[in-house]
């Protein structure tokens, strides 16, 4: 039973999120993953009570699960997810309820509530540094603190929060995400994660998803059960029920039962339901959707031929690459090497304490020549230290020699696993020296191969030269997690691709706050979106241009559309125009060079969190009991019961830095248990 001193338990669960990046740094003082923070005060003694956060696996005694439902609703690739789960202690003790949910990296809280003991609790988004103050402020009274870092599975971010239930007693939480699938090799790919590792008498998941441009295929593939790529099922889930309302609206409902789930392992089901779906495009300048004052624009064109390009492979073998890591890139390389295309031009760059060429200047993609490199690159030996500062300008000194070719794209790939420790080591200093050599002619991509890298570093490196990041995963997958990004690249459609907005022909700008509307390239298989408002009354006609380079010189697409057939059926546009231009702020802030500008868009990404209620990197939910809100349910007892609140979140990932905020997610929580006499 809960003591009767306990008049008023306030509880402040704080959850920052990350942005879309892949950063990890395993500094002593950038935890990785998720921190969590407890005080509670015991007011009838005076005595301080401390409460350290237990690892998932130090609870093994834990309550039953006994329904998880799962809604999801997406809207032209924009998903709001809400999870539900009620959860039983069954015994004849206090036993601790875990909610877990392992989220998208770049997914958005935007909810989290939950019912004890006959009280809602609700989550409203506040500025992280007012968190850390309310917890500062309990630690100077002379509260104890506890604090835990656990690591999350690939591109994913782990949300966690447990609490202690009495015997016979029940508790509901319910947490809401949103996120905007990203078209990768012509497919959107929706994942939802399904790991209560118990069996369930009450599973549902249902997904309506609903696309205006009409699907030109959906298919739900078998449970995820691992994140290796080489264990990826390509069978359909049989037991899911997919139903074609229209040609612009599927459903597609799981309610797995209990055999079922024992059938998949004892623990049930542990893994991703995923939905895969691509869109019709009629329209080469593409799909656009207007609501009020905001507007969405979906770029991605059909039938236009591939460029050629060339490319320089800069591979570290400084003597960390050694082993797995040296073994999984000669393999890979020797599948992307097959992979170029005869009018492609391409060299390789090694570098360790010095940078070596493998020839002079670039080199057709002919039989001779890919068989001469691939003999290189199985020669390679791992040692000496991580010069990367000459590496990347070697690299671009044998793209100038053929520079920017009008019809050619230019791109170099950059694979290391450590800091430089060789020439330039001022991460700074590389960076700008990069920008410098670079000038906007070639794109780089960064490839980070585990987690000595500095991935915040490698992350801002191909941001400011027009290409993004990605890490490798030490897994025996490697080599696939490779040619997989190449994958990506291979087939640049456009280079120098420009979209512009007027009204009614005119080229005057009649639109603000816009999101990212240059792009170096547009790859096969990938799309280009842009969001953005009307400041004024919005304009009856709409001039969109879209301009670019691709395999037959100049393109230029224009089209003047009538606003009212722009109109989308509900009004999702303007929470989906916030969520990307929060995304675009935070990006921009990476890259930004002067700390001025730096501040200025920190501060109007902080206030837009605040004002759309989005868990971001800069913004924390804080869960407080609303005495004007109660829901039925059954009573929470238990000696201690409220004081052992905590939630974890955290990822690193393949995509938001050695920063307090990386491609992970970090979450604080600071519960505050006021307990009067």
């Amino acid at each position: 039973m809960v003591r009767e001193g306990w008049a008023l338990v306030a509880l402040c669960l704080l959850v920052s999120a990350a942005c879309g990046s892949e950063g990890y740094d395993k500094g002593e003082d950038k935890i990785a993953g998720f921190n969590v923070l407890i005080a509670a005060r015991q007011g009838s003694r005076g005595q301080v009570l401390a409460h350290r956060v237990r690892r998932q696996g130090d609870v093994p005694d834990t309550v039953d699960v006994y329904w998880l439902h799962v809604d999801s609703r997406v809207t032209s690739r924009f998903a709001t997810v809400t999870v539900e789960s009620k959860l039983v202690n069954r015994a004849d003790r206090g036993r601790e309820a875990v909610f877990t949910m392992q989220l998208p990296e770049a997914a958005f809280i935007s909810n989290f509530s939950m019912v004890i003991n006959d009280t809602l609790y609700v989550g409203s988004v506040m500025e992280r540094g007012a968190a850390r103050e309310a917890y500062d402020a309990a630690v100077e009274a002379g509260e104890s603190a506890g604090h835990v870092a656990q690591e999350s599975p690939r591109g994913r971010e782990v949300f966690q929060i447990a609490i202690n239930v009495g015997a016979e007693e029940k508790v509901t939480f319910q947490l809401t995400y949103q996120e905007f699938l990203v078209r990768r090799l012509g497919i959107y790919e929706h994942v939802i994660s399904i790991r209560p590792a118990q069996i369930i008498p009450d599973m549902r998941i249902s997904v309506d998803l609903r696309e205006p441009q009409g699907f030109s295929f959906l298919r739900v593939p078998d449970i995820r059960t691992s994140d290796l790529l080489t264990d990826q099922s390509t069978d359909e889930l049989s037991t899911a029920a997919v139903s074609r309302v229209s040609p612009e609206h599927y459903t597609v409902i799981y309610a797995p039962s209990e055999q079922e789930q024992t059938a998949m392992s004892a623990e049930g089901i542990m893994g991703d339901f995923v939905v895969q779906y691509d869109v019709i495009r009629q329209e080469q300048i593409g799909f656009i959707q207007v609501y009020g004052d905001y507007f969405v624009h979906y770029f991605a064109p059909t039938g236009l031929p591939v460029m050629p390009k060339s490319v320089t492979f800069v591979i570290d073998v400084s003597g960390s690459m050694g082993g797995d890591k040296i073994r999984q890139t000669k393999e890979a390389m020797a599948v992307i090497l097959d992979e170029l295309r005869g009018l492609d031009f391409f060299n390789i760059v090694t570098f360790s304490d010095r940078t070596t060429r493998w020839r002079p200047e670039l080199q057709v993609a002919n039989q001779t020549n890919v068989k001469a490199a691939d003999t290189y690159v199985n020669n390679m030996i791992a040692k000496g230290g991580t010069n990367i500062n000459d590496a990347i300008i070697e690299a671009s000194a044998l793209l100038d020699q053929v520079l920017r070719h009008d019809s050619r794209a230019s791109m170099i790939v950059l694979l290391t696993d450590g800091q430089p420790t060789i020439g330039v080591t001022n991460t700074n200093q590389i960076i700008a020296n990069a920008r410098d050599h670079l000038a906007g002619n070639h794109a780089l991509f960064c490839l980070g191969f585990g987690y000595d890298v500095s991935f915040e570093f490698l992350e801002r490196l191909a941001l400011q030269n027009g290409g993004f990041a990605r890490r490798i995963y030490t897994d025996t997958d490697g080599e696939l997690q490779l040619t997989s990004f190449f994958d990506e690249v291979a087939k640049p459609l456009m280079i120098d691709v420009n979209l512009g907005y007027g009204q009614g022909g005119s080229s005057a700008l009649q639109v603000a706050d816009v999101t990212q509307t240059t792009f170096s390239n547009y790859f096969n298989g990938s799309e280009v979106v842009v969001a953005g408002r009307f400041p004024g009354a919005p304009p009856s006609n709409f001039h969109v241009t879209v301009t670019g380079k691709g395999a037959q010189d100049a393109l230029s697409l224009v089209e003047d559309f009538h606003l009212a057939s722009l109109a989308a059926p509900e009004g999702f546009v303007e929470r989906l125009w916030a969520y990307l231009t929060i995304k675009d702020l935070l990006k921009k802030e990476r890259t930004a060079t002067e700390e001025e500008q730096q501040s200025r868009l920190k501060e109007r990404a902080l206030n837009m969190s605040l004002e759309y209620n989005f868990v971001t990197p800069l913004t924390s939910m804080v869960v407080l009991q609303n005495d004007r809100q109660r829901q039925s349910a059954d009573r929470v007892s238990g000696d201690d019961a409220g004081l052992r609140y905590h939630v974890k979140t955290s990822s690193y990932s393949g995509a938001s830095s050695g920063r307090s905020w990386p491609f992970w997610l970090v979450a604080s929580a600071v519960v505050l248990a006021l307990l009067p006499t």
